[in-house]
């Protein structure tokens, strides 16, 4: 065996060994020593080693002239970098996990040393004597940038060391694989990683684009949001102008009346404005809805039938309402609040350095203390907020079990117990509630806490630089006020980046169903009958070896090698087991589903090479339950026609009859339906259906059991309507009564997904087969399915006479219409 040879280095470049982060760590604190020192050296004019020495005079340090203490935060810094490096080289494989342990620790640190420069800023301005040289700026900046840099070393290098696993619990690597292994697993987390990313970053960009395809509008909404901004930006700053007018040494009515003439300009402005914004982007948010709304329904209506089997409908349809909506307004509404609170941020701190850069350090000091503490509370309130969807999944789980199952809970007398249970789960879910709850109090106050005590030391300082001479009681006002905004728009800002994923989240469906393609394409181009070609449609149809299987159940075969060809003119009859196959060919004919092998021929062409259009207008199905839409009776006949005059709507409701009880109605053709035809009977809905066949004139025409769900009476109507529109059209029908296709010219017996048996009834009902176990099993009450084929022995043949002879005492069809008009009384046998 070989010997062990050292691992190589990892094959993505974004990991680290430990060695490495540990010499990063080295280097760095090396240079930021270096660069402390150079700052503490740099004293004046002058650039010399002795000037370091005076500073180590203890004995007489003070906190405001004294840069010392610079050191000292330097080697904090060492400190950390030296821990994390240590953590590393500790336990080099887990690193991440240790790293994530204590980022929050070493986030705060970094915080509280970024807060140190302005302290120390200030306390070097103290005295109006102090004069600040090249060394104490270098120092002070320093402090913030390398800062910084620790923090980015913790997240960007520690967290990304793995060794090379030379050991695996204890012995040594003995396969050379076991790294491909290791490292492969390594590279696919963090390519998954990266792809999240950058995922959400184009989902961003994509939802930005909604809001360019509307430019026009949401300039308008950000010139009238940036006039606001600018407006309310001023009203803190008059405020105090005021209050200076009144108390200030200069104080008079003429300042006074014009501060305040002013202020109401400003707020008149401002009111304008903002009226002007909020509708402007009222109307651009619903344009951007609009937009969202009809891509995706246009995607949706162009995609295959298998895709909606595969989907729910109530799910397509809480995308199209409930994610377009959250898109569209979250979208526009942390944009708003995004560029308001970012103009008015800007300029309050404009004013605010105008006013008193001494008082602006002071804020900025507390500015990190104040991410500090969202920064745990969020950290902390996440993963409060996991387990509470884990507990309440659990308790939905529970309550989808014993909903499901009620019958069993109920015959074990157990409804008490499951109550307890379903109680315990939500008792867990209440003591995560009762943790949230505390942490947001502890959040509240401690953010409270820490605006009164921010609050607290701007009045102190503002009022010690007010009786120093250095600011005016005005101006004192008018920074408070400027504090006060400004809290208020970092408040607002910290919610757009949560408003902003929350659109994220609702548009990645909805964005995965607009670019989703269709997979069974109506691209044809084949048109006849003047319709872009020079030939009359015939109406021949073949199945040639087709093969297929439902999407939502691809190990179950439907069709297996199943051929048949029907004639122009020809009337055919699909019967056979249920299961068998005979609705999926109707679907194959009709393009809702493409062969996985073979192929469907109209006139020697596949369906799949003609025009979408063209082959539902030659092409018309009557189904056993027709969908109406809640509209008139004019508009469900013509629906989807280009233009149909009223004179041909009335020739195929005729033709239908339908016409009769259509002039019955109050409104006549303008009746409405109702929703799905609920203001219909079942035979009216299908007179309807079949007049919507009708008036495209269409060379084939296809029933699929269109009046096995109806009475006897309305049977009669709809078999007549049917047996009356015939003449000249190729017609597949499937049907399960003997009057409805014994004569038809040809009857196909498909079974387990092929044609078993062909012919006519005469022919067929003598022969050993599975027509006549249909006849047979229907004669005794029941209906035909694929295991009673295997089981079901051949009709006897006194039983074969009995029924011939039915058939001979019965009177005699003189035509294919005669046979139509037969009911179940006279024969209802397949």
């Amino acid at each position: 065996m070989a010997p062990p040879r050292s691992a190589g280095p990892p094959p993505s470049s974004g990991w680290y060994s430990p060695w490495t982060a540990v010499g990063i760590a080295t280097v760095f604190a090396m240079l930021d020593v270096f660069v402390v020192m150079m700052g503490l050296m740099w004293d004046g004019n002058f650039f010399t080693f002795d000037n370091v020495v005076h500073w180590f005079d203890l004995a007489n340090y003070k906190f405001t002239e004294n840069p010392v203490d610079f050191l000292l935060v330097a080697f904090l810094r060492v400190c950390l970098l030296f821990g994390g490096a240590m953590a590393v080289y500790a336990s080099p494989n887990g690193s991440p996990e240790v790293l994530n342990k204590y980022s929050n620790l070493s986030f705060a640190a970094v915080l509280l040393i970024i807060a140190f420069s302005p302290t120390k800023l200030l306390a070097f301005y103290e005295s109006d004597d102090t004069k600040l040289v090249i060394g104490d700026w270098i120092l002070m900046l320093w402090t913030i940038f390398a800062s910084l840099i620790v923090q980015g070393i913790w997240v960007s290098v520690f967290a990304r060391v793995h060794e090379a696993p030379t050991r695996s619990s204890g012995h040594y690597r003995l396969y050379e694989e076991e790294d491909t292994e290791y490292y492969a697993e390594l590279a696919r987390m963090e390519a998954e990683r990266d792809s999240q990313k950058r995922e959400t970053f184009k989902m961003l960009l994509r939802l930005f684009s909604y809001m360019g395809k509307e430019w026009a509008f949401y300039t308008v909404a950000f010139g009238f949001l940036l006039l606001y901004s600018a407006s309310r930006v001023f009203i803190p700053y008059y405020t105090g102008e005021v209050v200076a007018s009144v108390f200030g040494k200069d104080s008079s009515y003429e300042k006074l009346h014009r501060t305040v003439f002013i202020m109401a300009m400003l707020s008149l402005a401002g009111t304008v404005f903002g009226g002007f914004r909020g509708g402007f982007f009222t109307y651009s948010q619903a344009r951007v809805d609009r937009r969202i709304r009809s891509d995706l329904f246009n995607s949706l209506v162009n995609q295959e039938i298998g895709f909606f089997d595969e989907n729910k409908t109530g799910e397509i349809v809480s995308r199209l309402n409930a994610d377009c909506q959250t898109m569209s307004n979250t979208l526009s509404l942390y944009m708003n609040v995004l560029t308001r609170n970012t103009t008015m941020l800007f300029g309050s701190m404009a004013f605010m350095f105008s006013l008193s850069w001494r008082l602006t350090m002071v804020t900025f000091i507390a500015i990190p203390i104040i991410f500090l503490v969202s920064k745990v509370y969020g950290v902390y309130y996440d993963r409060l907020a996991e387990e509470g969807q884990a507990s309440i999944a659990k308790a939905n789980d529970v309550a989808e079990e014993v909903l499901s199952s009620v019958r069993t809970v109920k015959s074990f007398a157990c409804e008490n117990f499951e109550s307890h249970r379903f109680l315990s789960f939500l008792d867990v879910t209440l003591g995560i509630g009762a943790r949230k709850s505390v942490a947001h109090v502890g959040f509240l106050l401690t953010t409270e806490l820490l605006q009164m005590g921010i609050l607290t030391v701007v009045l102190f300082y503002g009022g010690h630089l007010v009786i120093l001479g250095k600011v005016e009681a005005g101006l004192l006002v008018s920074f408070l006020l400027y504090q006060f905004q400004l809290g208020e728009n970092l408040r607002e800002l910290g919610e757009v980046w949560n408003g902003l994923m929350q659109a994220v989240g609702a548009s990645r469906k909805v964005f995965e169903l607009i670019d989703r393609e269709c997979k069974i394409p109506n691209n044809g181009n084949v048109k006849f009958d003047g319709q872009g070609g020079n030939h009359k449609l015939e109406g021949r149809i073949e199945f040639r070896n087709v093969r297929f299987n439902y999407p939502t159940r691809p190990d179950i075969p439907i069709m297996q090698d199943l051929s048949f060809t029907v004639k122009p003119g020809e009337v055919v009859a699909l019967v056979g087991p249920s299961g068998g196959g005979k609705s999926s060919c109707i679907a194959m004919l009709e393009h809702f589903y493409e062969p996985h092998f073979g192929d469907v021929l109209l006139d020697g062409i596949s369906v799949r090479d003609y025009d979408h259009k063209f082959l539902h207008t030659a092409v018309a199905l009557v189904g056993q339950e027709p969908v109406l839409y809640a509209r008139s009776v004019r508009e469900n006949i013509a629906y989807g026609m280009d233009y149909c005059s009223e004179e041909a709507i009335q020739r195929a409701a005729k033709h239908a009859n339908a016409h009769a009880f259509i002039m019955d109605t109050t409104d006549q053709y303008e009746t409405d339906v109702g929703e799905k035809g609920s203001q219909m009977s079942g035979g009216q809905k299908q007179r309807i259906a079949i007049a919507r066949a009708l008036v495209r004139n269409p060379t084939v025409l296809l029933l699929d059991e269109a009046t096995s769900a109806l009475d006897s009476e309305s049977e009669h109507l709809v078999q007549e309507a049917i047996s009356k529109n015939l003449k000249g059209r190729t017609v597949i029908l499937i049907a399960h009564r003997l009057s409805t296709v014994e004569n038809a010219d040809k009857i196909v017996v498909i079974s387990g997904g092929k044609v078993v048996q062909q012919g006519v009834h005469k022919d067929l009902i003598n022969e050993e087969g599975i027509y006549q176990q249909l006849v047979q099993r229907q004669m005794l009450g029941g209906d035909l399915t694929e295991e009673d084929v295997k089981k079901a022995k051949p009709l006897p043949s006194s039983m074969a006479r009995s029924t011939h002879a039915r058939r001979i005492m019965s009177p005699a069809p003189g035509s294919i219409s005669q046979s139509f008009l037969g009911t179940s009384v006279t024969g209802s046998l397949i």
